[in-house]
Order: structure tokens, then C-alpha cells, then sequence
């Protein structure tokens, strides 16, 4: 990968909670040039974790900050060996513990949404396309249920299943899901929220590395 001009960068350090959007203007060899959105939020002298968000992939890598004026950031470039690409599927999926309630709609393409029970369950992994879910129901292939999600705001959801195990201390099953026929707008909502919690786990995982 090649810094190029216009490229998204975040900003990540382990002594402030905000992550720091900004885009490159100007690549050297040893040096990066940023505009950042939000000043005040970091210093001069910082070591950071950056994550570069390219076409195809997101990338990472640890940097420090040289100088700062304005709104404009000058901060290490890394070599070619200390960029670390990290796969978009698994950035855009966290692991969780959501508690939530569902009701069976579907089974067996038949309609039980007026004579089934709800269950409850943890959501244990969750992406814009789908969640992970951990319930005490056995609930069959290609069903149908229902539930509201929480991140910043509740989300009606419909999700089918496609895989089911047992768990093998028994008790519980685990349910992989699809959701169906979510919007745009909730897709959008999902997607920032995994984002940022994705951010925070490489937060701390920056401060363990100083801090260590």
C-alpha cells in the first residue's frame, strides 16, 4: 500500500478516549502530513496507533507525532514492514454481550408469529450482516424470529438462521443469523457501532503496549 493524497486516517492513543479523523495531504518517505477534523485532542511527542482506511483494505500501524499546528498534524510514516493489513470482515465484526428477547416468526415457512413463545439469549457476535446468538431454545434451521437490538438507539430486527450448534456443556445452542430486510439506515448504524467498538479494543491494545 502507497499513502496517497486524500486517504482517511484515524488516530487512536492510550491518553485520550476520542479516536481523531483526518486525511492525508502530503507522504514522504520517513514523514506523514494530515489534516485533521477535531484539534486539541493530542500532542506533540504522542505515540499513536493509526488505522488507514484504503479502497480495499484497512491497514495499521504504530507512528508518533512529530509536530502540530492547527488543524494540520505531522506524524511518523511507517516502512513497508510495519504496516499490518487488517481483513474488513473481521474489523467490521466485535464480539459482544447483548442481552435481547425474540419471538419465532417463521418455522418451516410457516407463520407461528401468534403461537410461539419468546426466548431469550445473548447476542455474542455481531456485524452489519448478521449476530451470533446464544439462547436455551433449539430453534430449527431457516426460522424466522424477531428481536430488538440495541447499539445507540433500538433496531427492529427479523434474522433466519443458518447454522445451529449445541453448545458442548449442553443447555444452550449457538445460532448463527442473517438478518433480513434491514434498511439502509440500521445497516449504517450496525456498521458505526461495531466500528467503534472496534476502535476501542485497539485502544487498549495500544495502551497495553506502552503500559505493559
Amino acid at each position: 500500500m502507497e499513502f496517497k493524497r486524500g486517504q482517511l486516517i484515524v488516530m487512536l492513543s492510550p491518553f485520550t478516549e476520542t479516536e481523531i479523523y483526518g486525511n492525508v495531504s502530503f507522504a514522504l518517505s520517513e514523514l506523514l502530513t494530515v489534516t485533521i477534523k477535531t484539534a486539541g485532542h493530542l500532542k506533540s511527542g504522542w505515540d499513536i496507533l493509526c488505522l488507514v482506511i484504503d479502497d480495499t483494505e484497512i491497514y495499521e500501524f504504530y507512528s508518533k507525532i512529530v509536530e502540530m499546528e492547527g488543524y494540520s498534524i505531522i506524524i511518523t510514516c511507517p516502512e513497508k514492514a510495519g504496516l499490518s493489513a487488517v481483513e474488513k470482515r473481521k474489523f467490521n465484526r466485535v464480539d459482544c454481550e447483548i442481552g435481547f428477547v425474540g419471538r419465532p416468526m417463521l418455522i418451516d415457512n410457516v407463520s407461528v408469529a401468534k403461537t410461539a413463545k419468546a426466548f431469550s439469549g445473548k447476542i455474542r457476535n455481531l456485524s452489519a450482516g448478521g449476530v451470533l446468538v446464544e439462547t436455551g431454545m433449539e430453534i430449527p434451521l431457516q426460522a424466522v424470529f424477531s428481536f430488538k437490538l440495541k447499539v445507540n438507539y433500538f433496531i427492529d430486527c427479523l434474522a433466519v438462521v443458518r447454522r445451529a450448534s449445541a453448545n458442548k456443556d449442553g443447555g444452550c445452542f449457538q445460532l448463527g443469523c442473517e438478518f433480513m430486510n434491514m434498511n439502509i439506515e440500521n445497516v449504517k448504524a450496525i456498521s458505526l457501532y461495531t466500528f467503534k467498538e472496534q476502535l476501542k479494543k485497539k485502544r487498549q491494545e495500544l495502551y497495553n503496549s506502552i503500559f505493559k
